[in-house]
């Protein structure tokens, strides 16, 4: 009798244990820029931005704020939108750059046109994967 309580408990124990479970956990649901905008003037004013012009500094958003989730957590650029069309917004998007903390970087120097284009991000951890939609707004002036 002590046997079969012995191999039905390593039975149990086998059969909950090998379940897959998915490692960690990613919230987004209130994931969010602040401020979830930035505009990029079409001429640069040589005295107020001559710190920029000289060093060629990107323009930079804020980090994303607002989601919880198990580390390392990656941010790749999902899509983006434009009033500009379907080009300017691949060209955009292929100049674009984010990195840890979900902060983007847009060369000062940049091809695409003026117009406004909408980013969606993904955020991405062992067993998850989420996209923020429409998380920043970039608007080049003309």
């Amino acid at each position: 009798m002590r046997i079969m309580t012995i191999l039905i408990g390593c039975l149990l124990v086998c059969c909950f244990a090998c379940q897959e479970k998915t490692i960690g956990y990613l919230i987004t649901e209130n994931a969010g820029y602040e401020p979830d905008s930035l505009i990029i003037p079409s001429t640069l004013d040589p005295e107020k931005d001559a710190v920029r012009i000289e060093n060629k500094a990107p323009w930079m958003t804020f980090s994303l704020q607002g989601y919880e989730g198990t580390a390392p957590i990656t941010f790749t650029i999902e899509s983006v939108t434009s009033t500009a069309g379907e080009e300017q917004a691949a060209l955009f998007k292929e100049e674009l750059t984010i990195r840890g903390g979900g902060a983007m970087f847009y060369p000062l120097e940049h091809k695409a046109g003026a117009g406004t284009y909408v980013v969606s991000i993904r955020l991405t951890n062992e067993g998850y994967s989420q996209v923020i939609e429409n998380a920043y707004t970039f608007l080049i002036e003309e």
